[in-house]
């Protein structure tokens, strides 16, 4: 899965300690989904159904070119979220903040839903970002995601309350 400047590749047993670490970070942590895969055994088991399911759940990470080299950059993901309906749920962005500021999360994005569309038939395709997320928020929308509503008070990630902004894109909107 390849788009200009980046590439997005399945998750394998090798970036589990990478996954750990990214999101763990004091600059990813409080911005990713309190309910995520937070332990090794939790984030294989992930990666394993990634591999067995491909067309239904993915835990994908980003390569971007550095100096030559591709070079992790982050983490994305999507789940089946209607197998009828042909509806997906994208989540789990995470750019590493050593590489922020260069369009990346949005370029993720992007990939992903055309790789979800053209390779894998969805319809559409649903993302919920913390209403307090404004980069996250960004992102989404730079990639064509229309705003569709809000959910307030849904999600207490820290022992607070917060708002989940609801986004969505449509196939022939891509």
């Amino acid at each position: 899965m390849t788009g200009n400047q980046l590439r997005l590749r399945r998750a394998g047993a090798r970036d589990v300690d990478y996954l750990l670490d990214l999101q763990v970070d004091p600059d990813v942590a409080p911005f990713l989904s309190a309910g995520r895969a937070a332990t090794r055994e939790e984030l294989m088991e992930e990666i394993q159904r990634s591999l067995v399911e491909p067309e239904a759940f993915g835990r994908l990470m980003i390569e971007a070119p550095f100096e030559r080299e591709w070079r992790l950059v982050g983490a994305i993901g999507f789940e089946r979220a209607n197998k009828r309906s042909r509806i997906a749920r994208v989540g789990g962005l995470a750019v590493h903040p050593d590489f922020r500021g260069r369009g990346l999360g949005k370029a993720a994005v992007r990939e992903l839903a055309r790789v979800l569309f053209s390779e894998l038939g969805y319809h559409r395709l649903e993302a919920g970002v913390y209403g307090f997320n404004e980069r996250g928020m960004a992102a989404i929308e730079k990639a064509g995601f229309v705003r569709e509503g809000v959910k307030r008070r849904a999600y207490r990630p820290a022992g607070e309350w917060v708002d989940a902004v609801e986004f969505g894109l449509l196939v022939d909107e891509f």
